[in-house]
């Protein structure tokens, strides 16, 4: 069902999206992204790290799509950024925060009001993980790869050959699932950084790249992430 069209708000075609799951309506996402399980997408591949809203395979948005965002910038993907953490408690705007009138701190645009979120995990088998079948963390330890040793037989040979390309196999595993949490905690030090930058703007000043748009890129081979994270734990810590 990876045929399916995804579509926008306003109900035009959402290119380059791919649904983030196998039922019937669901949440899509820019092929390069992560799909989450709160309906939302993540994109780690370049910095500034965007949590989104994409697309929808519901063209009527009435069912199965995500609740966020959906009437601003309906026509495209809408951005989704921490406005403040506080009390253990994030709260986020659709679009760029920008400085109030008085300079004292700010606020979301357009008058929006802030909203909280759900947690969010990524989902294998979808967009930026499609070669993906599965979320649970590999057994294969380094010490394991050091046992890898020569035999004289043609069977051992073989047998010691299949055990040393799994344990390469896991190897390799370690090491997207170490890009993916370092991109998520990269990616909640840039907005805490940039939420301090905005709450010392003057008067009505806006923040540098303030709008709605999100970016999609082309989607990177990746085999393994970290189990038992939520999104929503890496980007408010």
């Amino acid at each position: 069902m990876s045929d399916r069209t995804c579509y926008f708000p306003a109900g035009n075609e959402a290119e380059g999206n791919v649904p983030c799951s196998g039922d019937k309506y669901t949440s899509c996402c820019g092929s390069g992204d992560l799909c989450l399980s709160n309906g939302l997408c993540m994109n780690i591949n370049h910095q500034p790290y965007l949590l989104s809203r994409g697309g929808c395979t519901n063209q009527n948005w009435d069912q199965g799509c995500p609740e966020y965002c959906s009437k601003i910038n309906p026509r495209g993907g809408t951005s989704i950024i921490n406005l403040v953490f506080e009390d253990d408690t994030i709260t986020y705007c659709c679009g760029t925060p920008v400085g109030t009138d008085n300079g004292t701190g700010t606020v979301c645009p357009d008058d929006q009001d802030a909203f909280t979120i759900a947690d969010g995990t990524p989902l294998a088998g979808y967009a930026m993980l499609a070669n993906v079948s599965s979320l649970s963390a590999t057994n294969t330890s380094s010490g394991e790869t050091g046992n890898c040793t020569a035999t004289n037989t043609a069977e051992a040979g073989a047998a010691g050959a299949g055990s040393c390309h799994e344990a390469a196999v896991g190897a390799g595993v370690g090491v997207p699932l170490g890009l993916l949490a370092l991109g998520a905690v990269a990616w909640a030090v840039f907005e805490r950084m940039r939420a301090a930058r905005m709450r010392s703007l003057g008067g009505g000043g806006v923040a540098e790249g303030a709008g709605y748009a999100t970016v999609y890129t082309d989607p990177k081979p990746v085999a393994e992430l970290e189990q038992g994270r939520t999104v929503h734990e890496m980007m408010g810590r």
